[in-house]
């Protein structure tokens, strides 16, 4: 099985709506990159600790995704889908990296 990483670098094609829209923030996608290198890898750790990682992820998406769901429909306020969406994908990119870094530097 190949190292399921390297999807993320399809992020990177993103990128691309900087030339329809000209905001620079869509540069960001860029970042991606380097996960294309990623295709051939074949590290036992590295899979044990991206599953580990990816499981915090998927916990932050569930309790963050109920939570905003649940505060969206108490309050009424439709509004904040949009931000609410954009701290769920990047919470949970944001979260998987750091316990990706975590269990590979601090749990060796």
């Amino acid at each position: 099985m190949k190292n399921m990483l390297w999807y993320l670098g399809f992020l990177s094609l993103l990128s691309l709506l900087y030339f329809v829209e000209w905001k620079t923030a869509f540069l960001w996608f860029l970042c991606f990159i380097p996960y294309f290198g990623t295709y051939n890898v074949k590290d036992e750790r590295i899979e044990v600790n991206t599953g580990r990682a990816t499981r915090n992820a998927f916990a932050y998406t569930i309790f963050f995704g109920v939570g905003t769901i649940v505060y969206i429909h108490l309050t009424g306020n439709t509004e904040l889908f949009a931000p609410a969406f954009v701290a769920l994908f990047g919470g949970s990119l944001l979260v998987g990296l750091i316990s990706l870094f975590y269990y590979d530097k601090m749990r060796g």
